[in-house]
């Protein structure tokens, strides 16, 4: 008799703007969403990790540094950040109308708040970071909680990131007997990557910033903490002088390298996002700028789809999901750069030709039975049932890694895991 696993899986990104959670059956191949919670992030506690991660950027990541000098600060604030994920959990049981008994486990993230991979670092010295503990989660909710998911991976060689390729190979699975391959899976949140997966093949990279310059103008220029609907964006246009301007100086790594242009396998981190002078131009009309920046926001992703040009894979579906493509704008552009019906910058047109693909599927996730606005709680909800069955949850063909790795940490209530971050911060080697 296979073994049944029920977990929980939460996600906090980088938007900080809400705990998703997603409570999740695994039976077999089968993947089932029993019960789905999202509670919005406190702005304190929103406006704090954006003052940490500023700190931790002009400290090169140094999260030990920072943890010794604030120290009332950073546990403040990572306490109030643990309490507020058990308060979630403790909501969603309660809306599910299960007890935490019923859990085999939670699946815990953390808050990324500094990433350097090896495809960047240049001395060899990578680190990822999260934070977050998961002893003080399982004491206060009562469930064992795998946690520290992406230090495995780093520790053997590679990104650390993407992770969503490998549960999305897992939905595909299910999804086989629909005919949908090759199928692509379009992450549109603060960050958006891309997974395709073919018969025999999966590759997933992360593209560059989707949401994160839409909302940054949003809520310096309107005080929104995103643009609801295009409603913004719809009173622009876009200006290809500012496009060319963030595709040239807006994503580039701490050693100068334009993340853009570089292959897979590779991660990013918002930390590279740079506020170029034309993005808060008033020489530019805010609405143009917002335009422009949605527009980017696609443009890189359908880009990057170049990568998969020496394998003569063109997807027939992309599934989506994720918080900007709510975004009506966002979506239209999507499907008129695929399709080869909107102006690119004239350096780029030889490489959107040949990525044009007149018959594609544009549909959201939720359409196959899969929540796009859970997809990455349900990720790690995915990644702690593999910890305890032992199985890998990335593989050198995605991020890099020497062999395939199992990711992440199991700590039950009442011991005593010290851990209030990554094992592989920096400093880990």
């Amino acid at each position: 008799m296979r073994q049944t696993f029920k977990t929980i899986g939460i996600m906090t990104g980088n938007s900080l703007d809400a705990v998703d959670l997603v409570l999740t059956e695994f039976k077999y191949r089968q993947i089932r969403d029993l019960c789905t919670y999202s509670l919005p992030i406190p702005q304190n506690i929103a406006d704090h990790f954006r003052n940490l991660k500023q700190m931790l950027a002009d400290n090169n990541g140094d999260i030990q540094t920072i943890a010794r000098n604030y120290e009332t600060f950073f546990n403040n604030l990572h306490d109030e950040y643990i309490r507020l994920i058990a308060f979630a959990v403790r909501r969603l049981l309660e809306k599910a109308g299960i007890a935490a008994s019923a859990v085999t486990a939670i699946g815990f993230h953390g808050q990324t708040c500094a990433h350097l991979p090896p495809s960047i670092s240049e001395d060899g010295n990578t680190y990822t970071l999260q934070i977050g503990s998961g002893q003080m989660l399982a004491d206060l909710t009562g469930i064992p909680v795998a946690f520290d998911f992406r230090s495995d991976d780093l520790m053997n060689g590679g990104e650390a990131a993407p992770l969503a390729p490998v549960h999305n190979r897992h939905i595909a699975q299910d999804l086989t007997k629909r005919r949908l391959l090759p199928l692509a899976f379009c992450n549109g949140g603060n960050t958006g990557n891309l997974t395709i997966i073919t018969k025999d093949k999966t590759f997933g990279w992360d593209c560059g910033p989707f949401n994160h310059f839409v909302d940054y103008l949003a809520r310096s220029e309107y005080n929104q903490p995103c643009d609801f609907d295009g409603q913004f964006g719809a009173e622009g246009q876009i200006n290809y002088d500012l496009l060319r301007d963030l595709f040239e100086h807006a994503v580039c790594t701490q050693n100068g390298k334009n993340f853009l242009l570089q292959p897979p396998p590779k991660s990013a981190d918002p930390a590279w996002y740079k506020t170029i002078p034309a993005l808060t131009s008033p020489e530019i009309s805010a609405v143009d700028r917002i335009r422009t920046c949605e527009f980017f926001s696609v443009y890189i992703m359908v880009y990057s789809l170049r990568w998969l040009l020496p394998y003569e894979i063109k997807p027939s579906h992309f599934l989506i999901f994720g918080g900007g493509w709510k975004n009506p704008l966002i979506l239209n552009d999507f499907k008129k750069l695929l399709s080869g019906q909107t102006e690119v910058l004239p350096e780029h047109r030889d490489i959107f030709n040949e990525l044009k693909n007149e018959i594609p599927e544009i549909a959201w996730s939720d359409k196959y039975g899969y929540s796009g606005q859970f997809m990455e709680a349900r990720i790690f909800a995915d990644m702690a049932k593999c910890l305890l069955t032992n199985e890998p949850f990335s593989f050198p063909e995605i991020t890099g890694c020497q062999s395939p790795t199992i990711g992440g940490i199991l700590v039950k209530p009442g011991e005593n895991n010290p851990l209030r971050w990554s094992r592989a911060a920096k400093g880990w080697k």
